[in-house]
């Protein structure tokens, strides 16, 4: 029995054996077409848009009995999965303003689904293996912020966590397999950043490599999850205004967390309706962009503020609502602001934009 794992020979983004068939069935997206204009021929006989070679990529298709999923003709190489990537997010994310974001996102995120599922399947798990993983991990660490007003229908937050946790997973198998990775120590600290306060991933964290245990990133990530362990919250929000926006976008789903805990310690350390706190000083505490939001954190929560030309806060436990956090919002200051010039899909690839697969 040969147990050795398939090698992909299919040169292009889509075979071209899936790419004749959903041409034939109307199933392109029309992300993927060559024109407009229904040229090709259906089984009912009904004209359906040319696919483009150059845009059609390879849909995720769930493995089944008796579905071939490992003919070396219908696997995409690595160099092929890294320039797929490049073009799902240079291409074509990087045009959301003229697209809808729901219809993209879920064009992108299931194109990566499939990026991943070839990869395994050859379990490529060495430099070029971690360099598709690191592409993909890019998007799915940035993709629930901008996806953050979209509805549930659009955006499914417990499969993209899923694909985000089994992306770090097999990046993870791919470092322990030693070799070169010059982004290791940029992962290495965003998965801390996402798995915050997870004590697994601290001490492995603590046992990776000087070269890379000691890099600034690591050292910043451990930084943050000490702070969030030691209840240091004060700390928390001082450390994150230093985060890149990469790794922002990875924090971002603690961030409201973070608030209402910030809050509900004040009110407990603070609670005498004699002692008035600064609403300012509060929004700069907790790295929110403008009082405004912080005051309406503190109404839903049943915290009077107090009338004067300078609005203070006023904590009471006995008043104090337990409202949990809020649905996670725009952060201009802690997300936006740090993409300087960039595009976001430029921010996804990272160090990958200049590389040529």
């Amino acid at each position: 029995m040969n147990l050795s794992p398939p090698v992909g020979i299919c040169p292009d983004m889509c075979p071209e054996r899936e790419r004749r068939e959903r041409e034939l069935q109307g199933r392109l997206n029309r992300y993927e077409t060559l024109n407009a204009e229904r040229t090709s021929r259906g089984r009912r006989g009904r004209g359906h848009p040319l696919a483009d070679p150059a845009k059609t990529v390879k849909e995720y298709s769930r493995p089944a009995a008796g579905k071939e999923l490992c003919s070396p003709k219908d696997l995409r190489p690595p160099a092929v999965l890294l320039n797929t990537i490049r073009y799902l997010l240079m291409a074509l994310w990087g045009h959301t303003n003229d697209m809808g974001l729901a219809e993209v996102y879920s064009f992108t995120f299931d194109r990566l689904r499939a990026v991943r599922q070839d990869l395994t399947v050859q379990r490529a798990r060495d430099q070029s293996g971690a360099r598709v993983l690191e592409g993909s991990l890019g998007f799915l660490l940035c993709a629930p912020y901008m996806a953050r007003e979209l509805p549930a229908g659009s955006y499914d937050e417990v499969l993209h966590a899923t694909q985000v946790r089994e992306s770090f997973a097999e990046l993870m198998e791919c470092y322990k397999l030693g070799g070169r990775h010059p982004r290791e120590a940029e992962f290495q600290a965003l998965l801390l950043l996402y798995d915050l306060g997870n004590l697994d991933a601290m001490r492995r964290t603590l046992l990776l490599p000087c070269r890379v245990g000691d890099s600034p990133q690591v050292r910043l990530a451990l930084a943050v999850s000490r702070a969030h362990l030691e209840g240091n919250w004060v700390r928390l929000f001082r450390l994150l205004r230093r985060l890149d926006c990469l790794q922002a976008c990875a924090f971002y789903r603690h961030l409201s967390a973070s608030r209402d805990w910030a809050l509900r310690t004040l009110t407990h350390a603070y609670s005498n309706k004699h002692c008035r706190f600064p609403l300012g000083l509060l929004a700069r505490l907790v790295a929110a962009d403008d009082p405004g939001r912080v005051a309406e954190m503190c109404r839903t929560r049943g915290l009077a503020l107090a009338p004067g030309e300078h609005k203070t806060v006023v904590f009471l436990r006995a008043s104090f609502k337990d409202m949990g956090p809020e649905r996670p919002g725009r952060e201009v200051l802690l997300v936006e602001e740090k993409r300087g010039g960039r595009t976001w899909a430029e921010v996804m690839m990272g160090e990958e934009e200049e590389v040529v697969g």
